[in-house]
């Protein structure tokens, strides 16, 4: 079976939160879905940032499954901003 790359979103519920150590929780809350590729801080607006992270998970485990776990995590809000077919070498 193929692996698949979801493109995951994590928006901080609160926009005080120090985004450097809200990062490393969401990567280790992540990680153990599935294998993280890349991790990136970006700026959304006015001053506000967004956590950014690539994820390989196998094709079988589908996202849906992934998207229903993200209301475990309480600090951040979570979504799936793109998906696509790793390809097989």
């Amino acid at each position: 079976m193929g692996k698949v790359v979801l493109k995951i979103k994590a928006l901080p519920k609160d926009v005080s939160a120090d985004i450097n150590e809200l990062a490393p929780r969401v990567k280790e809350f992540l990680a153990s879905k599935g294998s993280v590729y890349k991790l990136e801080i970006e700026p959304l607006a006015f001053g506000l940032n967004v956590i950014m992270v690539t994820l390989i998970i196998d094709e079988s485990e589908g996202s849906s499954k992934l998207e229903s776990e993200f209301p475990e995590f309480k600090d951040a809000e979570m979504s799936i901003v793109d998906v696509s077919r790793m390809p097989d070498f």
